[in-house]
C-alpha cells in the first residue's frame, strides 16, 4: 500500500532525517525511496533540525536515531511541535513495522491502494540471468492478444510471436495503458535489490517502481549458478520488505541436470518453496521458436512455458 497525506490525494510524504550512523541512514532513505517518499532535509546536528523546525511549514515527519539527541532534547521537541510525528529508528529495524509506523501520522491519513493493472505482467531478473527477454516472448507468445512492452532506447531484436506487438515503454504512454484491455508484458530488465534500484530516480529506477505498483504479477528470473541463487536470495528478502507487493513467480532458466546442477536446483526449490516456481530447461534451439503446431507441444521447454501462462489466467 502507498501512504498519502491529507493534504493532498496523491501527494508523497515528506520526512526530515536525524541519524548519526551512515549505513542506517543509507538504509532508511531507500525504503522512505522506495515507496515514493521524500526526504526534505537531512539535520547533521540537533541545533540544525531545532533551526529547520522553526524556519520549516512543519508538513513532514522526523525520524531520528537515539544517539542523534539526548532523549529529553527530543521530548522537548516533541511537546513544542506536536503536530509533527518524531519516529526513533536504529540498526536492524523492522522495515515492514517501520512503514506501518510512519503511515500512522497525527492527522487522519489517507492509504490508498495500489491501483493495478490486471492485464500487465512484469518480468524481471538477475544481472547476468540469461533469456529476459526470451521469457518474456515465449509467455507472450502464448497469448493471442498480447502486448510486449520494453523499455525505452533498448533496442528489441527478440523474436516476437506474430500474435503478437512490441511496444516501448515511455513514461506518457504507461498511463494510458489502464484504458485497455489487451494483456500487456514488460520487459523490465534487471535488479539485484528493490529498495536500492527504485531509489535510483533515472528512468531505470521509475520504470521498475511503475512495474511493482502497478502489475498484477511479477516474474523473477534467475540463472542456475550460485550467483543466481545468490541474488535471488538477496532479492526475496528485499521483497519482503515491500508493502503489499504482487505475487511472485521465480523461474530457473536454463537448467542442467549434472552434479553442481542439481545443487543449485534444490536450492532454488527450498528458496522458493510456498511460492509459485519453475524450472525450464537449457534448450537452446528452442528458444527462437514458438508454439505452432502440435508437434512442438511434446517439448519439456515448451511444456513449462505453457505451464507459466497458465498460471497467469
Amino acid at each position: 500500500m502507498s501512504v498519502v497525506t491529507s493534504k493532498a490525494q496523491g501527494a508523497n510524504l515528506n520526512f526530515v532525517t536525524a541519524i548519526v550512523d551512515s549505513e542506517l541512514e543509507a538504509a532508511v532513505a531507500q525504503l522512505l525511496y522506495s515507496h515514493g517518499n521524500n526526504i526534505i532535509f537531512r539535520a547533521l546536528t540537533f541545533s540544525a533540525l531545532q533551526r529547520f523546525l522553526i524556519e520549516g511549514n512543519l508538513d513532514f515527519q522526523v525520524i531520528y536515531s537515539d544517539d542523534f539527541a539526548d532523549e529529553t532534547e527530543f521530548n522537548n521537541l516533541n511537546a513544542e511541535y506536536r503536530q509533527i510525528k518524531f519516529t526513533k529508528v536504529e540498526t536492524g529495524f523492522n522495515a515492514a513495522q517501520f512503514l506501518i509506523d510512519i503511515s500512522q501520522i497525527a492527522r487522519q491519513p489517507l492509504v490508498r491502494k495500489l491501483q493495478r493493472l490486471p492485464n500487465l505482467i512484469s518480468i524481471m531478473g538477475s544481472f547476468g540471468s540469461p533469456g529476459i527477454s526470451i521469457v518474456t516472448n515465449q509467455i507472450a507468445a502464448r497469448f493471442s492478444d498480447a502486448t510486449i512492452l520494453h523499455p525505452e532506447g533498448k533496442n528489441f531484436q527478440s523474436e516476437i510471436s506474430r500474435n503478437n506487438k512490441a511496444l516501448e515503454a515511455t513514461e506518457k504512454n504507461r498511463d494510458a495503458l489502464r484504458s485497455h484491455t489487451e494483456r500487456y508484458f514488460l520487459d523490465a530488465g534487471a535488479t539485484l535489490t528493490l529498495t536500492t534500484t527504485l531509489s535510483d530516480r533515472r528512468y531505470t529506477g521509475k520504470l521498475l517502481n511503475w512495474a511493482l505498483n502497478s502489475s498484477a504479477k511479477i516474474i523473477y528470473v534467475i540463472k542456475p549458478d550460485e550467483r543466481g541463487i545468490s541474488s535471488l536470495t538477496n532479492f526475496l528478502i528485499d521483497y519482503q520488505n515491500l508493502i503489499s507487493p504482487p505475487p511472485l513467480i521465480s523461474i530457473l532458466n536454463q537448467q542442467r541436470f549434472n552434479a553442481k546442477a542439481r545443487l543449485i536446483n534444490t536450492e532454488f526449490q527450498r528458496l522458493t518453496s510456498g511460492q509459485s516456481n519453475f524450472q525450464v530447461p537449457f534448450d537452446h534451439p528452442a528458444t527462437s521458436r514458438y508454439p505452432t503446431g502440435k508437434q512442438w507441444w511434446s517439448t519439456t521447454f515448451a511444456k513449462q512455458f505453457d505451464q507459466i501462462a497458465n498460471s497467469l489466467v
